[in-house]
């Protein structure tokens, strides 16, 4: 990046607007992984119900016809 040209003034606000910036994505790439960690732990849970599931009835008694 090349020289700042303005004011004083100018280099203030300017930071100030990255700051803001910075904060916001940052909060929003927050937001983003939460989102996606509950996500994860939904899709994993569904995972367990289907082997609980699928052993369940690999192991239930299944009737003999006589």
């Amino acid at each position: 990046m090349s020289g700042f040209r303005g004011s004083d003034e100018r280099l203030d606000r300017e930071i100030a607007q990255l700051e803001r910036i910075a904060r916001l994505r940052l909060a929003r790439a927050a937001a983003e992984m939460r989102e996606l960690e509950r996500d994860h732990r939904e899709l994993r849970r569904e995972r367990g119900r289907r082997r609980a599931a699928s052993t369940e009835e690999a192991t239930a008694p299944t009737a003999v016809p006589a």
